[in-house]
């Protein structure tokens, strides 16, 4: 009885340092976008999009994987600016742009206007839109779990929004990949 308790009691640690040594691995991935994808599992025919900010919780129900900007971001920027003739969307805050670029031309992010991969973004049904897995990856509330440092330069890079963080959640073998955004509160 006593070696069973035993056995038992080894088998539990084990499994308990097993798992935290596979959450504190590296998610795989060539971009971050892979990596972001791998991150929330496979895509699913619609993501519900819930964001909390102070005591209020809107919800949202996306086709496919990525997200409205406005419905994102709606009243808690300065300004979300579309210029039709140049096909670049802009979301303003704190005197810096997050550029949704859409247009043929390159553009250089600097300190204040960085522009997103054209693989994160997409033009459907004239909304602009960003991928949510993506979104998820990039403030997850467990990043440090599973350590990438380009994750975390874009972290930092697109502060300025307010996103204080994220989660994301599949449901099993549902059609939803549910995506939670906490913005920091208006002071």
């Amino acid at each position: 009885m006593e070696k069973k308790l035993m056995l038992s009691c080894v088998l539990t640690i084990l499994l308990l340092l097993t798992g935290t040594f596979v959450s504190d691995a590296a998610i795989e991935g060539e971009t971050l976008l892979d990596r972001a994808k791998n991150a929330s599992s496979p895509e699913r025919p619609y993501t519900s999009l819930k964001i909390g900010q102070g005591n209020t919780l809107e919800e949202f129900t996306c086709e496919g994987a990525y997200i409205p900007i406005r419905d994102l971001f709606a009243s808690r920027v300065s300004e979300i600016r579309w210029d039709n003739k140049s096909k670049i969307a802009e979301v303003v805050n704190d005197g810096k742009s997050l550029v949704l670029n859409f247009s043929n031309q390159e553009i250089e992010s600097t300190d204040t206007k960085i522009v997103l991969p054209k693989e994160w973004i997409r033009m459907s049904q004239g909304k602009t839109e960003i991928h949510a897995a993506v979104l998820a990856y990039i403030f997850n509330i467990y990043a440090d779990r599973f350590p990438d440092e380009e994750r975390d330069e874009w972290r930092e890079k697109l502060s300025f929004p307010g996103i204080q963080g994220t989660d994301a959640i599949s449901e099993g073998k549902g059609v939803h990949l549910q995506v939670f955004v906490t913005f920091k509160e208006n002071t």
